[in-house]
């Protein structure tokens, strides 16, 4: 039942929906004018990772009907269908292929409300009742329109959008406060275990290995499990594949300190941002897509994990359709070894900052919830703002 001062309207009433008639913008190496496609909006956000830029000239050409401007929204019609965003601040944007622009009625829909309410449960399965298609899910333009919005008062709408925008504030410092904190770490991290950087207490040389010098590998001792027998044992304990933990079983293979290592499939054109290893502690279960290395006398895991998780080890990577890295050349891969206790000093200060780290994205991943749980109160009417008149009038 829809609460009395909530109103239902179509998107065709509370906006102008503008289509992309044309084909993609062609693209250029960089300029101040965005190709926003459908792979960059993602749950009510511009995603900035892999964008494409063009020309002025093709600006002025694709944004011949309108322009996207600050208060629009953006709505994905393709690939997937129903992803919005709004049109950022300090941007100059036009629309890819298959994309629409939302110009809302400023009268009577607030543009951060419409937005914000377009990536609620309730409006994505609005969404997806009018949408067509399997495996690959379309809208059209007239479906679009169609798009039911529940409308409480202007005002109110304007104190919830200012409202969910402290939580953005709060959020989007939490991930500058995470990507400053994660810069900080990588940069130290390469100082440290090249030995560019040292602590004042030891001066040793550092002596050059490789990890069959340094780790016992336990690859024999993988098992593969597919998808359904790992439902058969689902539990608690991770189970890893080559770059991560991929589902969570009842039982394990091993109960200790482990390093992992990908072998097929990994990060190793990406190796300064994305990570080559992982580091496992306690019980676990580890499939054969990943190499597994314990750590001798001479090395802690911890060292050996850092040491590898960002390296560049192109040169022993064999390619192909899927880049692998056989036993064989993994174990030639170079490894500087300082003395134990200058290991165990360094990693404990490159362990606090990845403590530092976590407890960050926990915060960010509370902040998230919270603010969806809140939207859900907000949007649907459950929970009503105050709002003062007069102020709001003004």
């Amino acid at each position: 039942m829809v609460p009395e001062h909530l109103n239902i309207k179509p998107i065709a009433d509370l906006a102008t929906v503008i289509d992309c008639e044309h084909k993609t913008a062609p693209y250029i190496e960089q300029s101040e004018f965005l190709v926003v496609r459908t792979s960059n909006v993602k749950n009510g956000t511009l995603l900035h990772k892999d964008m494409k830029y063009t020309t002025n000239t093709a600006f002025k050409e694709w944004t011949q009907r309108a322009t996207p401007s600050v208060g629009d929204v953006l709505f994905t019609r393709e690939a997937p269908a129903g992803e919005t965003c709004l049109v950022p601040n300090g941007y100059k944007v036009c629309m890819g292929q298959r994309m629409v622009l939302l110009r809302p009625n400023k009268n009577i829909v607030n543009h951060v409300y419409l937005s914000t309410y377009l990536v609620t449960d309730m409006c994505k399965y609005e969404i997806k009742r009018h949408s067509i298609g399997s495996t690959v899910s379309r809208i059209n333009i007239s479906d679009i329109k169609k798009i039911k919005i529940a409308l409480p008062p202007l005002p109110e709408q304007q104190k919830i959008a200012q409202t969910l925008s402290t939580w953005d504030k709060a959020i989007s410092t939490t991930e500058s406060l995470i990507a400053n904190s994660q810069q900080q770490k990588k940069s130290l991290m390469q100082q440290l275990i090249t030995g560019k950087k040292r602590f004042a207490e030891f001066n040793d040389e550092w002596k050059e290995s490789r990890i069959k010098d340094c780790a016992i590998c336990m690859d024999n001792k993988r098992v593969p499990l597919n998808k359904e027998q790992r439902f058969n044992i689902k539990g608690k304990i991770p189970y890893w594949g080559a770059n991560g933990i991929l589902d969570y079983v009842n039982d394990y293979i091993f109960d200790e300190t482990i390093v992992l290592i990908a072998e097929d499939g990994g990060y190793f054109n990406e190796f300064s941002t994305r990570p080559i290893a992982n580091i496992s502690h306690g019980k676990s279960w580890v499939n054969n897509h990943a190499h597994i290395l314990k750590a001798k006398s001479n090395v802690s895991n911890k060292w050996l994990y850092y040491s590898i998780v960002h390296k560049n080890i192109l040169a022993f990577i064999n390619g192909g359709t899927r880049a692998k890295l056989n036993k064989s050349d993994m174990l030639l891969i170079p490894i500087l070894l300082p003395s134990n206790k200058e290991q165990e000093k360094i990693t404990s200060v490159l362990s606090a900052a990845d403590q530092e780290i976590k407890t960050l994205k926990q915060k960010l991943t509370h902040l998230k919830q919270e603010k969806k749980a809140l939207m859900q109160q907000l949007l649907t009417g459950k929970r009503r703002v105050k709002v003062d008149s007069e102020k709001e009038a003004a």
